[in-house]
């Protein structure tokens, strides 16, 4: 089974506003340069045809709401990176970057990390468990970002979107920009389709400046079956609801 759209995978680096280094917009904003999608992709071994080679869109590419809006700001440059930092504040403090043992992220997080050095970022990396992960960053000290995968069925609509949908909101990452909530409750309560696409495009394009997180990729996770099942439902995740087994 070949997936695409909403039926793939997104990954995130999720940042920490609250303290550390990204509680600065200007800082959050040199991101944007140094994560190359592909290259990343690449890196963690998915196959071409499991992957895109660039998605800009929050909500997914192929997908209803997909949109580039805003994302002039993501272009991989080491360079221009450099350049942006040194224009900010920042004085070296050190970026923690929790990182997840044995986990397709933990590629994606070496990765970046080697990029943000190269632009001048002090880069504490520490791996462990998905557990300890939950646990540290639910305080708000004590870590600066980590990486993550979700499937495009959770991040597909501004409403779903964990880290746009709780904008303001005291959720993990603590991100917030007072024009996302109204923004978000015009979407909820928009006529149609056409209506929604327009709000969503509105809400990325505040989102690429507020830098909540910074995508990595989008990829599907191959599914296999036997031919015996039929009803099978499309998903990034396995689903079983009205699947019969043919004599």
């Amino acid at each position: 089974m070949e997936l695409s759209g909403i039926d793939m995978y997104q990954g995130n680096f999720r940042l920490n506003h609250a303290t550390g280094p990204f509680a600065d917009p200007a800082v959050r904003q040199v991101l944007w340069h140094l994560v190359d999608q592909n290259e990343t992709l690449q890196a963690i071994g998915i196959p071409d045809r499991f992957r895109l080679k660039e998605c800009r869109a929050f909500w997914m590419c192929d997908a209803p709401l997909s949109t580039n809006a805003g994302s002039e700001v993501a272009q991989f440059s080491i360079a221009k990176a450099k350049a942006a930092l040194a224009k900010t504040k920042y004085n070296g403090e050190p970026v923690v970057m929790l990182n997840i043992a044995n986990s397709i992220s933990h590629t994606a997080g070496i990765l970046f990390a080697a990029h943000m050095r190269a632009a001048g970022f002090t880069v504490d990396e520490q791996v462990m468990d998905w557990g300890t992960v939950l646990a540290r960053r639910a305080k708000k000290d004590g870590w600066s970002m980590f990486p993550v995968y979700v499937s495009g069925l959770d991040i597909s609509s501004p409403l779903t979107h964990f880290y746009v949908a709780n904008s303001c909101a005291d959720y993990v990452g603590w991100s917030c920009d007072a024009r996302i909530p109204p923004l978000l409750k015009a979407f909820a309560y928009a006529p149609d389709l056409a209506a929604r696409r327009e709000i969503a495009t509105k809400i990325q394009v505040v989102a690429y400046e507020l830098v909540p997180c910074v995508m990595w990729g989008q990829f599907s996770r191959p599914a296999g079956y036997r031919s015996r099942l039929k009803n099978l439902v499309q998903s990034s995740f396995p689903m079983f609801w009205n699947v019969e087994v043919a004599a």
